[in-house]
């Protein structure tokens, strides 16, 4: 190779020159040792850089005139090129997912670790979270997916944002939407987010039993539960509930019917509040309150039962503890041969009885709120005109007080006379027994007490007539008194 080829190769060899890498995310300036003056001046190496297709910005004009001043000021002996960034891209910024800002009473993972207290125990009764739901409750927000902001690589070309994805979960026909992305339920219920649907649903079916898998229930609506529920569980629901199972020794709370397929054996630890009818293949053992009738297949043994409507246990008998009715009573046969203890009370209206009782309580306490106000008003008023004005305008406030209280009382005790006559008015009084009223058993209406003290054979009908003196029939017999039979006294009112 001559003198003048080779001159010429070198020279090449020192042109600078710029390198776009990375698919444009990064434009890098190489200003070889040796360039030529002319070739490394700030204008010369800024006409490369755009000849190369990257967009001039005041980033990179600063960037390579920062490099030029570089290549200027080396220090003797330095024959390394200089290089360096002068451009980067602008990522793409993707639009965010959609998803629901969750008020927060109604938010689905709030459990009961997110109270951050480390040193609670666990209740594993309640470890399933139900979340209640009325209608017109904002449930959350609906945050509807971003568009996102397009990025751009060195030389300036566009980079699409990836929009964000929809939620996957979609409200149904129990919520609505607002135009505000505002969730607002449109019925009582449960808030579901099952098969990716936002929803308030007031049906739950339990597939197995109510057990530890399941927790404690507490559902606005009906529950239909396969199996039974277990020792010391609860159900509490203002629907309907239906039950496959045993209950064993378990609290139900069921705000409409009561169907308990197999039997209730609460072993006089487990409690049972219904609203509406019961209807169960037998009872042990339970406490509690239907405020409607029940129909048992089988026997009722050792329950303290209060019943509003009906009791028909043709089929069976009821043994020991105490059975309130408000309505006709059915049963195979009260008691046993062996004389157990069993209670009867017939012919009042206990539903409405112990709401006039609880009203009676209130009333009092309430009555006690009178007795300071009036000795108040009587103080200041005593003092004539050396009452300071202070207390000569509470006179105004206690006066009103006064009669606020005194309003209350007359509501509270026109609504007990009203439960009154209404228990007293449509008292029912009839038991119909198939095979025997058993002698132990202590049948209780009003203020008389009879206690059977010779097994009467069935069928028979018990009542009273119309000066209400207790009285039955033995099927195609005559009408005799009871107290022929029985031990019938007057009990203090």
């Amino acid at each position: 190779m001559d003198t003048a080829t080779r001159e010429t190769a070198t020279s090449t060899e020192r042109l600078p020159f710029v390198r776009i890498l990375d698919n444009g995310r990064r434009a890098v300036l190489e200003i070889p040792f040796g360039s030529a003056p002319e070739l490394a001046a700030d204008e010369a190496l800024l006409g490369l850089v755009r000849e190369r297709g990257v967009a001039i910005d005041a980033s990179v004009d600063a960037r390579v005139r920062a490099l030029a001043v570089r290549h200027r000021a080396r220090a003797e002996g330095d024959a390394g090129d200089v290089e360096g960034v002068v451009a980067e891209w602008t990522p793409p910024v993707h639009g965010e997912n959609a998803r629901i800002e969750w008020c927060a009473h109604f938010r689905p993972d709030d459990g009961p670790e997110a109270s951050g207290d480390a040193v609670a125990p666990t209740d594993h009764y309640n470890r399933v979270k139900r979340i209640k739901v009325a209608t017109g409750d904002v449930l959350g927000r609906l945050v509807p997916p971003g568009e996102g902001t397009d990025g751009r690589d060195v030389c300036g070309v566009a980079i699409p944002a990836n929009r964000g994805r929809k939620l996957p979960l979609q409200p149904d026909q129990t919520v609505q939407v607002e135009a505000d992305g505002s969730i607002r339920a449109l019925k009582d219920g449960v808030l579901s987010l099952a098969r990716l649907r936002i929803a308030v649903v007031d049906t739950l079916e339990v597939e197995g039993a109510v057990d530890f898998s399941t927790g404690n229930i507490d559902f606005v609506g009906s529950v239909k539960v396969k199996d039974g529920v277990r020792d010391n569980f609860t159900l509490k629901v203002t629907g309907d509930a239906w039950i496959g199972g045993m209950v064993e020794a378990a609290d139900l709370l069921v705000g409409g019917d009561c169907v308990c397929e197999r039997g209730v054996a609460a072993r006089g630890s487990g409690h049972l509040l219904v609203d509406g009818s019961l209807e169960s293949a037998y009872l042990n053992g339970v406490v509690g309150r239907v405020r409607g009738s029940i129909a048992i297949a089988r026997e009722i043994v050792g329950c303290e039962l209060l019943v509003g409507g009906d009791v028909d246990v043709s089929r069976g008998s009821i043994v020991g503890g105490t059975l309130i009715v408000g309505g006709a009573l059915k049963a195979s046969a009260l008691g046993t041969e062996a004389g157990a203890k069993t209670v009867i009370r017939i012919g009042g209206m206990p539903i409405e009885l112990a709401k006039a009782a609880r009203i009676n309580e209130l009333a009092k306490e309430l009555a006690k709120r009178v007795a300071p106000l009036e000795e108040r008003e009587f103080e200041i008023t005593s003092k004539g005109g050396k009452a300071t004005a202070a207390e000569k305008e509470s006179l105004t406030e206690l006066a009103f007080e006064i009669a606020e209280v005194r309003r209350r009382l007359q509501l509270l005790e026109l609504k007990r006379r009203e439960l009154l006559v209404a228990a007293g008015s449509a008292r029912v009084v009839r038991v119909d027994v198939a095979r025997a009223i058993h002698a132990g058993v202590t049948i209780l209406v009003g203020n008389r007490e009879a206690r059977i003290t010779a097994t009467l054979r069935g069928p028979l009908t018990l009542g009273w007539d119309e000066n209400r003196n207790l009285q039955f029939r033995v099927a195609g017999g005559r009408v005799q008194e009871l107290r022929d039979v029985a031990s019938v006294r007057e009990l203090a009112a």
